[in-house]
Formats: structure tokens, sequence, C-alpha cells
């Protein structure tokens, strides 16, 4: 199996507050009628998400 690069603490914090921030900009967003800048920001939302999911399995994989 490949090596997969070690995963801190720190960079699920930093993730996790990324999509924290996301999901408030894709909020005021769509207040703002922005319905395309809301949907850009829902995708990159999307792709944090998956992010996060990635580095908890590097986390898990670097604990072991």
């Amino acid at each position: 199996m490949p090596d997969i690069q070690a995963a801190s603490p720190a960079d699920r914090d930093a993730i996790h507050t990324a999509i924290t921030h996301l999901r408030l900009a894709r909020s005021l967003l769509a207040q703002a009628r922005a319905p395309r800048a809301a949907a850009a920001a829902l995708r990159a939302l999307r792709s944090a998400e998956g992010a996060s999911r990635h580095v908890d399995h590097r986390l898990r994989r670097s604990q072991s």
C-alpha cells in the first residue's frame, strides 16, 4: 500500500474552520440574492467536506 502523508489535528481544525466560513458565506450570498455565487460557495463547501473526510482518513492511518 502506498505511503500516506501523516495529518495532524491542526490540519483537521483548519479544514473545519474553512467549512464553517464557507457555510456562512453560502448563507450570506443566498440572502444577498446572489445565486451563482452561492452555488459556487456550495461547490467549494462540498469540496472542503471531501477534504475533511480525507484528512480524517489520514489521521486514522497515521495513528495505526
